[in-house]
């Protein structure tokens, strides 16, 4: 009785949280006095601040959107941050709940010293420039083989840089077939080769995401690109 009943309630949330209240394109100017039924929190203390997405103590509570992405996107936000640390940071093709679900991208974080694109975990094995060109090889001679033994890959791409608290940057981010990019204020910043895309059922949603920098987000789109 008792473990059927917690059974059916564990299906009822699971499909819940499946299906999506909002569509793809998106757009979210923020602007109002509460979340909205768009965005999902188990935690992290987000809340609307002066029209904008803010958090200062998420700590990997991700704020999920309810939308399932397409394949390939285009996600552009606005974000900035009020902390010396800056640590600007978001998921995407994740599960919905999961922080390190899905792809993990951070601009300016540990400390206002390094930015990611990471998949799976965020502090996974670097990747190296050879490394990309090996996969590129193997992807090129056989796509299927290749994004079969590369399914669990956990690792990330990174480079050092400084940010500049309470300065609003224009984010900018591209996944099209294994490339997944970004650009702040227009200029490239990190692009990363995945050989086997996350995508599907469990790995088809994006959040904005904060450990304990004073974060804000604003003027969110998400388009499918052709």
């Amino acid at each position: 009785g008792i473990v059927c009943v917690v059974a059916l309630l564990a299906l009822c949330v699971v499909g819940c949280t499946d299906k999506p209240s909002a569509q793809i394109p998106f757009v979210d100017q923020s602007g109002r006095a509460q979340l909205g039924r768009h965005w999902q929190a188990s935690g992290g203390h987000w809340e609307i601040v002066d029209g904008a997405l803010h958090s200062s103590e998420a700590k990997n509570e991700a704020l999920w959107l309810n939308a399932h992405l397409p394949r390939d996107v285009e996600v552009r936000f606005v974000a900035w941050s009020k902390s010396p640390a800056v640590d600007l940071k978001f998921e995407i093709f994740g599960n919905g709940r999961d922080h390190q679900s899905g792809y993990v991208v951070i601009a300016a974080g540990w400390n206002n010293s390094t930015s990611i694109i990471a998949r799976l975990r965020e502090h996974g094995r670097e990747r190296t420039p050879q490394r990309t060109q090996t996969l590129q090889t193997e992807w090129r001679a056989d796509p299927t083989a290749t994004q079969k033994r590369y399914r669990k890959l956990a690792e990330r791409i990174s480079k050092r840089v400084r940010l500049v608290p309470n300065k609003r940057y224009a984010f900018r981010f591209v996944r099209k077939g294994n490339w997944l990019e970004l650009y702040l204020d227009g200029a490239l910043h990190l692009r990363y080769f995945d050989p086997s895309p996350l995508h599907g059922p469990h790995q088809n949603r994006f959040a904005f995401n904060n450990w304990t920098s004073a974060v804000f987000f604003d003027e969110l789109s998400i388009k499918p690109l052709d």
